[in-house]
């Protein structure tokens, strides 16, 4: 399975991801992850990274682009196709981050952990197997920042800070 990542205007991701799902051998998503909303004192999800569509794919690039370029009209807002050398489809190391994180929602579920020496112990969520790559902790927005580079950026998800139990 490949995956590729489209840049395309905020405002027309979930048009393009609604056309490229109705292809076949084609999954299309925004990964998003689940967040404290202080306002609402609720939580919320909303996209990892905004302006982004994933895909899911059999195809091959060459088969991947073409299909691209079939869509014509329908594909109105994607700018372009994120590439690593000459290929789009993202490094093995990338895709498994991305499993091990996403649920079947294509969501990263809140985390939950508590502070000893310092660190962030995570005993529930997602980030449990990437707790050593946690490099800061916001409690007051329950975000974690971590040092898992994802097209040039730190990856931001919920992590809610508790008492030891």
């Amino acid at each position: 399975m490949n995956w590729y990542v489209l840049f395309v205007l905020s405002n027309r991701a979930e048009h393009l991801v609604s056309v490229l799902n109705k292809r076949e051998k084609v999954k299309a998503f925004i990964p998003q992850y689940e967040y404290y909303r202080r306002s609402s004192k609720d939580y919320d999800i909303k996209p990892m990274f905004k302006g982004y569509v994933f895909v899911k794919s059999e195809l091959e690039q060459n088969e991947f682009n073409s299909l691209l370029n079939k869509l014509a009209e329908e594909k109105k807002g994607l700018i372009k196709q994120l590439e690593n050398k000459d290929v789009s489809a993202l490094r093995n190391e990338e895709i498994k981050m991305f499993e091990d994180l996403l649920n079947q929602d294509d969501v990263v579920k809140m985390s939950y952990a508590y502070i000893e020496n310092a660190k962030a112990v995570v005993y529930e969520g997602p980030l449990k197997t990437y707790e050593n790559k946690i490099v800061k902790v916001d409690k007051h927005n329950q975000l974690a920042y971590l040092d898992l580079s994802f097209m040039d950026r730190k990856i931001q998800v919920g992590l809610k800070i508790t008492d030891k139990n």
